[in-house]
């Protein structure tokens, strides 16, 4: 890149702690060339920070909801050019976003013409800002988290714009700084690697991975949860939220402070019942020989919701599932722990689960190596442990695109109609490859950075609530400072793999 010249940069400052980690991404860019950088904010307690903190001096701050706020109408022409210019299918966008879909309907139930006034003016927004600065590459997290930052991306694509995304892969703490939403970089290196791959074979074994598995992830998870702060913190934190009109943006649709109130008593009891039917009914113990092993996502995910929409209905993945096994085999079926923070599921969907009669409900608690090691075959949409099923050198069946999936041991299935025969032919004649599997690991620590992401989500998530709780930039730029100077070695290494990417 030349020294003369700056750069522009879009930066998409999203909700909650993507704003503070990607200021921070930009912070150590800004040390090692030179850029003018574009941000688009997300929501309107962030307006303030970001206009008036001496961080980064933007040449330009635009509040996205800008666009669509107090918008009624829509033109069903321009989004059917859109689509037909651009090669997308919008509804499989917005069926994507959680809160157009059945995940966050609890206030307001959207309807065709709300959704497609939002869909509309946002694709807009984007096309004209990104013909307008034509920037050298967009910074933003990984597409899926809602509708924005998926059309984003698309539109981004379709203009050739480069897009730079953290994408975290299925080792605890390593992630991929990335153009794509799968992380092809590696699959790409190993396809390199492996045509004349003759180094020493390693037996990399389930003690290679075992503390590194998606458990360490879920563990970091759970600190975000407030369940854990004293009975005075909450309520002050509570009592903080109902002071506050919600921000007119479309994930706030239909709250009021009685609504918000009124659902979180509601939602503290039904999280007890729905814990309390898993615990009694799901199984503790793995009572089976001959079973493969279906682990549930956690919803709502943006992984399926973007990357596999066509079998991001888990319950239905699961009957089919059920509906091609041998007669022989059952399928465990393993909550995942997470849930527990998205308030579990209902108690009907887990019964549907126990009314399969060939599927056995397992505890979020049973531990994951366990079933991994004494199942037949790992069956799952996609994730992690498809990837850790390998060093157990069991057999991988998958649903979605995985980096991992260029692997001889991995079968993917693209109509499911094919299921039970690839389920067959997988039982039956599975051949582990170490080749293959050194070759992975190997593109894997190529193309992949140590990097404790979900820690450092974890506090700028806190930085977020702090500006929110007090709207003050001051406080909230200081402790930014802070957090910057504490992970400052680790941004420091990002930036330096952000521009590599360029």
């Amino acid at each position: 890149m030349s020294k003369n010249e700056p750069s522009d940069v879009l930066v998409w400052l999203d909700r909650g702690p993507y704003s503070y980690i990607n200021l921070a991404v930009i912070e150590s860019l800004s040390r090692l060339d030179k850029f003018d950088f574009f941000g688009i904010v997300a929501t309107d307690q962030d307006i303030d920070f970001f206009n008036n903190q001496k961080i980064i001096p933007f040449k330009e701050i635009t509040y996205y909801p800008d666009c669509y706020i107090n918008k009624s109408s829509y033109d069903i022409e321009y989004l059917k050019k859109f689509e037909k210019d651009y090669g997308l299918n919008l509804w499989l966008d917005v069926y994507g976003e959680r809160f157009f879909h059945e995940h966050r309907t609890n206030f307001h139930k959207f309807t065709k013409s709300e959704i497609l006034v939002i869909v509309e003016n946002t694709i807009k927004f984007f096309s004209e800002m990104l013909k307008r600065i034509n920037p050298k590459f967009i910074i933003m997290q990984t597409a899926g988290e809602n509708i924005a930052n998926v059309l984003l991306f698309k539109i981004a694509q379709k203009l050739n714009i480069k897009i730079l995304m953290i994408n975290p892969i299925h080792i605890h703490n390593r992630i991929v700084v990335s153009d794509n939403l799968t992380s092809q970089e590696i699959s790409n290196k190993f396809k390199e690697i492996i045509q004349n791959f003759d180094d020493d074979l390693i037996e990399y074994d389930p003690d290679y991975i075992k503390d590194k598995t998606l458990a360490e992830t879920v563990k970091v998870q759970h600190t975000f949860n407030f369940d854990d702060a004293s009975t005075k913190q909450k309520i002050s934190h509570y009592i903080n939220r109902l002071q506050n009109n919600p921000e007119s943006i479309y994930q706030n649709m239909g709250k009021s402070k009685s609504k918000m109130f009124k659902a979180k008593i509601l939602t503290n009891t039904e999280t007890k019942k729905r814990k309390e039917f898993l615990d009694k009914f799901s199984l503790f113990e793995i009572e089976d020989k001959r079973f493969l092993y279906f682990p549930l996502h956690t919803e709502p995910e943006a992984k399926i919701l973007t990357t596999s929409p066509f079998f991001s209905n888990q319950l239905a993945v699961i009957e089919n599932i059920a509906r091609s096994l041998p007669v022989d085999y059952i399928l465990y079926v393993k909550e995942h722990p997470g849930q527990g923070l998205k308030i579990w599921r209902s108690i009907e969907y887990y019964k549907k689960i126990l009314d399969l009669p060939n599927v056995k409900l397992i505890h979020p608690t049973v531990n994951a190596q366990d079933l991994i090691s004494k199942c037949s075959c790992v069956i799952s949409i996609s994730g992690s442990t498809g990837f850790e099923a390998l060093f157990h050198k069991k057999p991988v069946i998958l649903f979605s695109d995985e980096y991992y999936d260029c692997l001889s041991m991995v079968t993917k299935v693209n109509d499911l109609t094919h299921l039970p025969h690839l389920i067959s032919k997988t039982l039956t004649s599975f051949k582990f490859n170490n080749k293959e599997f050194n070759a992975l690991i190997m593109s894997n620590n190529l193309k992949s950075i140590s990097f404790p992401y979900f820690q450092i989500m974890k506090d700028a998530l806190t930085i977020s609530l702090l500006q929110t709780k007090n709207k003050n930039y001051k406080i909230t730029e200081k402790e930014f400072k802070n957090f910057y100077t504490f992970y400052k070695k680790d941004f420091d290494i990002l930036g330096n793999e952000f521009m590599k990417k360029l």
